[in-house]
């Protein structure tokens, strides 16, 4: 069986909150009509190998998003999506489905920017959802966040890949070229993430423009969370910086809610898994 290769405490960190808000949600809308639908925009094998540490060996496997979604049995999920663009592993997947006859999962291969606006299309008046973006780095474009916050029937769990970015924003000057433009589709435009820079506190020689520089990691995060909230109806107000075993943060995990009715309980509920859990 394919395994996820990779993963540490922040990874199991990430997925006890997912499994207690889809514990939440599942239970809170027991008793309402809706057709519940869980989407993993990016699952995997459905387990991972926890390590050590960040380069020590691996010791354990452990269930990934996609078997956590299956497990929730208070009221299951209607339907189940995983979305994997490798090969080998959504083969897994496809074998991991097939040992839940009976069950409605869907098992879709290719890329989540082009999967994900498809199943948000297609989502019908009673359907309601929780999306999982959970990249390993920058694979999520603004447009995807974009077709999510539109249906208005989904909630979205989105790791963003907090070092992955920092790494393509210099300190000590805008990227350019490549970079820039990566950015541009990670935020949905430069003037966005350009925000991150400011005049340089340092005295310029010979009365020359003041360089640009990068504000804190914190800041990068605090921005792409303003974005989130020009579309989604709400955000909750805490996130979840995920470290590494050297308090390097890896990402920031944001909840979002598109429901303009059960955006205010959503964001209660995943707004207290993330402060206290």
């Amino acid at each position: 069986m394919t395994h996820l290769r990779f993963g540490g405490i922040w990874t199991q960190e990430k997925l006890n909150i997912l499994e207690a808000y889809l514990d939440a949600y599942t239970t809170a809308l027991k008793n309402q009509p809706f057709t519940l639908a869980y989407v993993d925009a990016f699952a995997g094998a459905g387990s991972y190998t926890e390590s050590k540490d960040d380069y020590g060996e691996f010791r354990e496997f452990r269930d990934g998003s996609a078997r956590i979604a299956l497990e929730v049995n208070d009221r299951p999920f209607d339907r189940l999506v995983f979305i994997e663009k490798e090969t080998e592993a959504a083969r897994t997947l496809l074998q991991l489905a097939n040992k839940y006859q009976g069950r409605r999962i869907d098992v879709v291969q290719g890329d989540a920017n082009v999967r994900v606006p498809e199943f948000c299309r297609n989502m019908g008046h009673l359907d309601r959802a929780v999306i999982f973006l959970d990249p390993f780095a920058t694979q999520v474009s603004w447009e995807t966040i974009v077709a999510i916050a539109k249906t208005e029937r989904i909630d979205c769990w989105i790791l963003f890949p907090l070092m992955a970015v920092s790494r393509m924003m210099p300190t000590d000057r805008e990227p350019e070229g490549p970079l820039a433009e990566e950015l541009d589709r990670v935020f949905g435009g430069r003037e966005h993430w350009m925000l991150a820079y400011g005049p340089s506190a340092q005295l310029s020689l010979l009365g020359e423009e003041p360089r640009q520089e990068r504000g804190p990691i914190n800041r990068i995060a605090s921005l792409y969370r303003e974005r989130l909230g020009t579309v989604f109806r709400g955000i909750a107000p805490a996130s979840r910086t995920l470290t590494n075993s050297k308090n390097t943060p890896l990402f920031e995990l944001f909840f979002a809610a598109g429901n303009p009715r059960g955006a205010r309980i959503a964001i209660q509920i995943a707004d207290h898994i993330l402060k206290r859990l």
